[in-house]
């Protein structure tokens, strides 16, 4: 009687095993995004010493600008990571060097495109600052860094989920998903301005948040490409 009660008390084995698979999962999943934030950190160590050190970063915003040209190469290689959670095993450390050499290149393109774009808005915004075209041109300027800072987002998404692609199609497909997908841009620039204002505001607890961050911003341009494509199928 006792032996039953005993068995009968005892979770069932498929229980047990998924409950530890979901454990592992878990486990996995945090792993592989504070590595991500490590790696991110040394892949853009001249920034984050920027940053560090600088007393107002805003202030010294053409050098950030310059030295943020690393940061889209190291985000194929996050994004790299994130791609291969699904596999079961994940290993960030050789995805994020492995996504860092084969995209790099190309997601370092998109980047620059962007930041020469930014660049161009904030000088023309710091020009027509204080006169009469500052609400006119005020507006417009605002959507084009933020549509280009989202493309380029997008891109670098796109080039680490569909590797035989070219990147000028994926570019194409990526201003496609951004305008079209608004809402995910939306939620994207919301996450990354979260990141960057924490990374501002407290640097050392703040590159802590890139990784988490960046893991939504991934899924949500990767739903936004799938949402496309089975439209266009």
């Amino acid at each position: 009687m006792s032996g039953q009660a005993a068995r009968a008390a005892r979770p069932p084995r498929g229980l047990a095993r998924l409950r530890h698979e979901t454990l592992d999962s878990i486990f996995g999943y945090v792993y592989a995004v504070l590595m991500v934030d490590l790696l991110l950190a040394v892949a853009n160590l001249p920034l984050v010493a920027v940053l560090f050190a600088a007393r107002d970063a805003l202030q010294a915003w053409p050098l950030v600008l310059l030295l943020s040209l690393t940061v889209s190469p190291s985000l194929a290689g996050a994004f790299e990571v994130y791609r291969t959670l699904g596999d079961g095993h994940p290993q960030p450390f050789s995805a994020f060097w492995r996504g860092y050499r084969r995209r790099g290149l190309a997601a370092g393109l998109v980047g620059l495109a962007a930041a020469v774009l930014v660049g161009f808005v904030l000088y023309d915004a710091a020009v027509v600052a204080g006169t009469v075209w500052a609400a006119l041109l005020g507006p417009t300027l605002l959507v084009v860094a933020l549509l280009a800072v989202v493309t380029a987002l997008t891109a670098i998404a796109g080039l680490t989920v569909f590797a035989a692609a070219s990147a000028r199609a994926i570019f194409k497909a990526a201003l496609y998903v951004a305008v079209r997908r608004w809402y995910f841009s939306a939620v994207a620039l919301a996450l990354v301005g979260l990141s960057i204002l924490a990374v501002l505001m407290q640097p050392v607890l703040g590159l802590l948040a890139p990784g988490l961050l960046l893991y939504a911003v991934f899924a949500n341009a990767h739903y936004g490409f799938r949402q496309v494509l089975r439209k266009e199928g």
